[in-house]
């Protein structure tokens, strides 16, 4: 299977020589025979002689590839030995063998590099790539089977996803052979050959078109596409028939009745990015129009999976029911088909993409940045995936990225963003699974309903059925299920790793979510069952179900609010809703008046509700039958960063209703009490709305904090004066409250709370003394406490600061209520130093609520647990955690390391420092430590490598890694050692301050006391 992926994929820089004199333009020499021993090396691109100014927009992505040309062709085998014209450099298939077919798909790079005469390519018809280029193509031919299908290794001996690639690929780097014209006949003629019998297994062959091939269609839609353009050029009707017929199989087989392309059941990102970028390739016109209508179908069905963010200007993606990647919640641009092509095709597709201006915006500044600024950078990581299908794109030369106009007309077409209520029932009869995509005036939802399908790994367990997610047209997804974080059921792994939106339950073999597997929905309107086919509009649709062997059952209807519904006999449970949350939206209980911070852990024991405000819109969430309600917040990433998940949980027994609606709202969460109350006093005046969601009492904010007692009067006469004025009070009340304002004590200044020192340390405790009169309550908080702390009178009030701090000032509040019912709210600041050892940054991980604030998970799935940071995801290298607003240059970084789960025998954990940006790769910028559980440690600078690495006694169990930075020295010691495991001086040093980041690869680490130290003495 192939995934397109960005050039910000890991990989090794590679340092520029001067280019040779052979590069200029030659004429093409005899191919070198099989096996004929050593080829001409392919000289080193000289960077300083490409002018950016010469490649088009589209090329422009390519010119990476360029600069790592050369070491791409020298990677060609030419010992004849052993694999003669093999590409070595695993840079593709990463991992892949020989008998691996799919590794060998870049000798399209090296045949578009050799064929095209542009001003900026000194390797058009280079003699040595030429000679390396047909060693590696008829290697390639050489692992063709005889019955016309290429392997793809580990077992896949006749391999339709190698076969159908190998098809998309090599038909065009035949017509760019065909356009040059120099490479030697025989090959072209025996690559034309090849073709010919890849395309008459591919259309044929049972392992396409059985079972399997059923389960993934974007290989499927390679294969007919490389055929597409092969057509003309075999010129066949006998197979042109068989592929108009496989063409309709294709239709019918790997489209779903609901409109997504079958890759197991939905899979978005292999949907769009690979079936939908294959198919706008599509070279046979009799056939279009067939392309055209799948493509068609399948954007319908994406409108309701695809959510437009406004505020964002990007799309948030219906996670829940992805089979196949896990964690892709949001797209900031979704260009559809190879260079947005589908976009001159149907015109919704214009939504997705870029538009043409930002597109020449940002042409334009990479061509005048200059190489060393918009190419250098990217050389090393495209190295690392040099992916064919960039080439592919480049070739075909076309693009098509829409106006400003066209895209915000595209988005005013989209059902769940700017049309009329709906109510749409999708189904899939292959795997029984349904769906449920529904707006109405105050909510958007979308909903799935089914079981777990089989694919090539085995069992899937990523999708998660019921409610899937809750959007709101002006606020963007507001509640959103996720799909799995990592493999295994909910039941195996910690409580908290669970993210979908769903019921959950304890059992003897650990906590289990009716999210992970469904029996068939029913459906019903006014009572009655219903086919849900059959309901549209505004028809207020309920649907029941329940996991399989669930004690659990729940019923959702689809009404001017969301009602959930559910039923557990006696038993306990809890409902879980994942709240995607903006940085300044505030969060109130409803009930007890209470706020409670995002980002933050927060219980409340006797709420009804709670509401999120952002902006003056609100989500109300509003409940009966739960015990307690609980927020708290989880670090999985969402919409790159820019959106926060604080998870509600209400536990319950037996029973729970809760409804969701959202509303404009200019006073969420009002004071919606019958009279007005200044304080604990009732001034026995009527508190009604006014229109727009505030009641009188809400605007007279008499609970705030006030300038002083005149400055409240002030402001309540000239309030309760303009109420009266447009009807909402009389007169008579309006007087009645300005004289109730002057005898209430809001605003006057009671209290003083003094901290006994003026600087402290993280980790450490600090005592402030209240003092003052009328003190009912006080409460001290701030972003450095590791809690609240209160008292409930006058005297000294000991506050934690916060483990995780790091040195500055911190402003601490004391929020004092008076006995009177009013508040009053003193601060005042105090400094975070250092220790006496230097350390200025700390965390133990006691905290998840600290940890949070601290650090930010970049990738990978990142939980704090029993006291420790775990990083479970074992499936890629580099999942990374930086903390937050902390630059060092010099000092020394600690974290304790533990191994849970190593995917391979490299696998690692390590540190990441001088990091220029939070988050970046360890092969784009800053040094990177890293202990194997061999007890090997390596030390690799970002755009060289492995610049060091020492071996020692294996790991065994928790172990520490410190690294120590002095200037150019590097220093890495395990474990209790007092010696250094290696030390290496770097000749070109990277200097300056830089983030610090704790890095996995392949492994499942846990990490421990993390400490961070100012420059060593």
């Amino acid at each position: 299977m192939r995934s397109k992926r960005s050039h910000a994929h890991s990989g090794r820089r590679i340092a520029s020589v001067a280019v040779t004199a052979s590069l200029a333009l030659t004429p093409a020499a005899p191919a070198a025979a099989v096996g004929a021993g050593p080829l001409p090396e392919v000289a080193t691109l000289d960077p300083s002689a490409i002018d950016l100014a010469d490649f088009t927009g589209l090329e422009q992505q390519i010119a990476p590839y360029l600069a790592n040309l050369a070491r791409l062709a020298n990677s060609v085998n030419d010992d004849s030995a052993t694999n003669y014209g093999y590409i070595t450099c695993n840079c593709w298939r990463t991992g892949q063998g020989p008998s691996d077919a799919r590794v060998m798909e870049n000798v399209l790079t090296l045949a578009y590099f050799y064929t095209a005469d542009r001003p900026w390519n000194p390797y058009h018809r280079d003699a040595a790539l030429r000679a390396r280029f047909e060693a590696g193509l008829r290697f390639l031919l050489g692992t063709q089977n005889a019955d016309g299908s290429f392997p793809q290794g580990g077992g896949d001996v006749h391999s339709r996803a190698a076969t159908g690639f190998a098809l998309e690929l090599y038909a065009i780097m035949l017509e760019l052979l065909d356009a040059d014209g120099t490479l030697d006949p025989a090959l072209v003629s025996s690559l034309t050959d090849a073709m010919r019998r890849a395309s008459t297994w591919f259309l044929e062959n049972e392992e396409v078109w059985g079972p399997r091939g059923a389960q993934f269609a974007n290989q499927v839609a390679g294969g007919l596409v490389g055929i597409s353009r092969l057509l003309r050029r075999f010129d066949d009707p006998a197979l042109r028939a068989r592929f108009e017929q496989r063409l309709a199989d294709h239709e019918r087989i790997s489209q779903s009745e609901a409109g997504f392309f079958r890759d197991g059941t939905v899979a978005h990102r292999y949907s769009l990015e690979v079936e939908a970028e294959d198919l706008a390739g599509w070279a046979d016109p009799a056939t279009r129009a067939t392309i055209d209508r799948m493509q068609t179908r399948y954007l319908d069905w994406a409108q309701y999976n695809l959510l437009y963010d406004q505020r964002l200007d990007g799309y948030f993606i219906n996670t829940a029911i992805d089979s196949r990647h896990r964690g892709w919640n949001y797209a900031s641009e979704l260009p559809i088909g190879s260079n947005n092509l589908w976009g001159s095709v149907i015109p919704q597709a214009r939504a997705y993409s870029a538009t043409r201006e930002e597109m020449d915006e940002r042409r334009s500044a990479f061509a005048a940045a200059g190489w060393q600024t918009s190419v250098a950078p990217l050389i090393a990581p495209t190295w690392a995936y040099l992916d064919p299908s960039i080439i592919r794109d480049v070739a075909l030369r076309e693009e098509h990225y829409p106006t400003a106009a066209e895209r915000r007309s595209a988005i005013g077409t989209l059902r769940p963003y700017a049309g009329a209520p709906y109510t749409e029932h999708r189904a899939d009869t292959v795997t029984g699974q349904q769906f449920v995509f529904a707006k109405r005036p105050s909510y958007v939802i979308g909903m799935g309903f089914g079981k777990h399908v089989n694919t090539q790994y085995g069992f899937w367990d990523n999708q998660r059925f019921g409610l899937s997610y809750l959007y709101d047209p002006k606020l963007g997804v507001v509640v959103q299920g996720q799909n799995a974080p990592q493999i295994g059921a909910p039941r195996t792994r910690p409580v908290d790793a669970e993210l979908s939106w769903g019921t959950g339950w304890t059992a003897a073999d650990g906590v289990h979510f009716d999210a992970y597997d469904q029996s068939v929905p029913t459906f019903f309107r006014d009572g009655s069952p219903v086919d849900p086919a059959t309901v549209g509009g505004l028809d207020p649709l309920e649907i029941r179900y329940a996991a399989a062997g669930s004690p659990v059952s729940k019923s959702v209807t689809l009404g001017d609010r969301l009602q959930v519904r559910v039923e557990a006999g006696s038993g306990q449970f809890f409902e879980r809703i994942p709240l995607v949350l903006e940085k300044g939206d505030t969060l109130q209980w409803i009930g007890d008046g209470t706020v409670a911070a995002p980002g933050s852990p927060a219980t409340a024991e006797n709420a009804t509700g709670l509401v999120v405000n952002r902006d003056g819109r609100s989500v109300e969430i509003r409940w009966t039958g739960a015990g307690a309600a609980t927020l708290w917040p989880s670090a999985f990433p969402v919409a790159d960063g820019n959106r926060t998940l604080q998870v509600l949980d209400l536990k319950a027994t037996g029973r729970l209703a809760y409804d969701i609606r959202i509303v404009d709202d200019a006073c969420p969460g009002s004071d919606e009490r019958a009279q007005v109350f200044i304080g604990n006093r009732d001034t026995g005046v009527a508190n009604p709305d006014d229109g727009t969601g505030c009641t009188v009492a809400d605007h007279l904010r008499a609970g705030e904090q006030w300038e002083s007692h005149a400055a409240f009067v002030s402001h309540a006469t000239k309030t309760v004066t303009a109420l009266a004025r447009e009807g909402v009070l009389t007169r008579h009340d309006a007087a009645r409250l300005v004289v109730a304002a002057a005898r209430s004590d809001v605003g006057r200044d009671l209290v003083t709370a003094a901290p006994s020192q003026t600087s402290v340390v993280a980790g450490q405790e600090l005592a402030v003394r209240i003092s003052g009169r009328n003190i009912a309550a006080v409460t001290l908080s701030g972003s450095c406490l590791a809690g609240d702390a209160g008292a409930s009178g006058p005297g000294e009030v000991k506050v934690a600061i916060r483990e995780t701090m790091l040195p500055g000032s911190c402003r601490i509040t004391a929020e004092t209520l008076h006995d009177t019912g009013t508040t009053e709210i003193d601060t005042f600041e105090v400094r975070i130093v250092p220790d006496a050892q230097g350390v200025v940054f700390r965390d133990s991980f006691s905290s998840a609520a600290a940890t949070s604030e601290a650090w930010s998970a970049v990738d990978g799935v990142w939980t704090v647990t029993g006291g420790v940071y775990r990083q479970q995801d074992t499936t890629r290298t580099g999942w990374k955690s930086v903390v937050d607003d902390l630059q060092i240059a010099d000092g020394s970084v600690e974290t304790g390391v533990d191994f849970r789960t190593l995917a391979t025998s490299t696998a690692f954990g390590g540190i990441q420092v001088r990091t220029a940006k939070p988050g970046d790769a360890y092969t784009q910028s800053g040094y990177m430590v890293y202990l194997r559980s061999n007890g090997s440690v390596d030390i690799f600078r970002a755009g060289t490598g492995v610049i060091a690495t020492a071996s020692g006694t294996a790991v065994t169990g928790p172990t520490t890694l410190r690294v120590e930075l002095r200037g150019a020295e590097i220093r890495a010691f395990v474990g209790a050692d007092p010696a250094p495991r290696v030390t290496v001086t770097d000749p070109n040093p990277i200097n300056g301050p830089g983030y610090v980041q704790l890095v996995t690869g392949r492994a499942a680490v846990d990490f421990d006391n993390v400490r961070v130290t100012a420059p060593l003495t």
